[in-house]
């Protein structure tokens, strides 16, 4: 199922608007030109961190606890 809100309406009717997309409703908020956005539940993903999944993926530089030039920093140089 989905309804259509005006975004004036959406601040009156907030609760109900959340509880109706937990519910499986998707809800258009619609705009001065037209369609504005969708309200979509956060999807809980089960299972936990996994740290270190992608060894080497990622590389520091040697110097990248060094302090920094600032004038490089600000010219892009870094």
């Amino acid at each position: 199922m989905t309804i259509t809100v005006s975004k004036f309406d959406v601040h009156t009717r907030w609760d109900e608007l959340i509880s109706l997309v937990q519910g499986g409703t998707e809800v258009i908020v619609s705009g001065e030109g037209g369609h504005a956005v969708k309200l979509v539940p956060v999807v809980q993903r089960p299972g936990e961190i996994i740290f270190d999944m992608h060894p080497g993926s990622m590389v520091m530089r040697e110097d990248f606890d060094d302090p920094i030039d600032e004038e490089a920093f600000l010219r892009g140089d870094y």
